[in-house]
């Protein structure tokens, strides 16, 4: 039996620095592409006030940071990937009923879902100090490390539950602000977590899209920040974590062939012709990981001599879906993409005209 990794007393040797770049493994990497996203607790807790409900948010964020560093340092001991899918585990647990001393109460059929669908985590809840004991007519999950996880991460999902999408986001991330009155993100938690040349690229778009005459819309979706054009968009800013590169900066073409029709016309119309050629979102069948048939599109398109098979899902210029060689930005991406927006401006003006 795999020995229990007792960190939780320690204070955090990894600090997942968004500038790291070197990493002892690709794996290391995508533990570090998680954990520089939790949320501070001097960010998170600001407006909380009552002394137990920032006990209990404390504590899970201890546990949290313990956990990645525990993956991060011992990684052959694990056997989930990374974190993220131990979240989506406590994100099913927490659909059950919470006690304070007897933590998440699993009536059989959950069991069986988690044991089904959570298999490999299951087997690091020992590591991480969480246990599943028996409890009269059901099991009980519970961290004896952290008396007050169970109540309050049951409290944080009920509150993550109630936002649009992306709930288990709220939870690895450890942003407690859900449990606050006043909830809002602003493009700075996007920008906080961003190695400091991304950062700088994506504060470069934020400014030239408002100086336009944009607007940056509500916050809606977890790290998803969109800018309107006389209500329809115009750039999108996000986290792309999964993709291999922190950020995704978006510019949707909206009707492919008047995209293409204004781009040509312009005095720089070959190379904005040949940058939408090569950074067009094109349709990966999601990573790889669904058949042809299954594809969201289907349709190839002639882009001025070049054939591509724009994705259905994210009708836009960006590197969503590159190619792992292609997903550093440059300076250039950026004057390319400010042309983009240009672009699609006129299009707008175009089409509200």
């Amino acid at each position: 039996m795999k020995r229990a990794i007792r960190v939780f007393w320690r204070d955090c040797t990894v600090n997942f620095d968004p500038n790291q770049v070197d990493f002892p493994s690709p794996r290391h990497r995508d533990i570090w592409d998680e954990g520089r996203r939790i949320v501070p607790l001097e960010v998170s807790l600001e407006d909380i006030d009552d002394p137990e409900t920032v006990e209990g948010c404390t504590q899970i964020y201890n546990w949290t940071r313990a956990y990645f560093e525990a993956i991060y340092e011992y990684p052959e001991r694990f056997a989930g990937q990374t974190p993220y899918g131990m979240f989506r585990l406590l994100d099913d647990a927490a659909e059950c009923r919470a006690n304070a001393d007897k933590g998440f109460e699993l009536s059989p059929p959950k069991m069986r879902q988690l044991s089904s669908l959570r298999k490999y985590h299951l087997r690091d809840l020992a590591l991480v100090g969480l246990e599943i004991v028996d409890g009269p007519g059901h099991k009980n999950l519970v961290n004896k490390d952290f008396p007050l996880f169970c109540k309050y991460f049951k409290l944080f999902y009920d509150a993550a539950y109630r936002k649009k999408v992306n709930r288990v986001e709220y939870l690895a991330c450890c942003d407690f602000r859900v449990l606050a009155p006043k909830y809002k993100r602003t493009l700075d938690d996007l920008l906080r977590v961003l190695p400091d040349t991304l950062k700088a690229y994506a504060g470069e778009m934020d400014a030239y899209a408002l100086e336009k005459g944009a607007k940056l819309e509500p916050h809606k979706y977890y790290a998803f920040f969109r800018y309107k054009y006389k209500k329809e968009t115009l750039l999108t800013l996000k986290q792309n974590w999964w993709r291999g590169t922190p950020l995704d900066i978006a510019v949707p073409y909206g009707a492919l062939e008047s995209f293409l029709g204004i781009a040509e016309a312009q005095e720089d119309g070959e190379a904005l012709i040949a940058y939408i050629q090569k950074e067009i979102c094109a349709c990966d069948a999601c990573g790889g990981t669904k058949k042809a048939s299954e594809r969201c599109s289907g349709t190839w398109v002639d882009i001025r001599g070049v054939w591509r098979l724009p994705a259905g899902c994210h009708q836009d210029i960006s590197k969503w879906k590159a190619s792992k060689r292609n997903l550093e930005y440059s300076d250039y991406d950026i004057a390319m993409l400010k042309r983009m927006v240009d672009i699609r401006i006129m299009q707008i003006d175009k089409l509200i005209v």
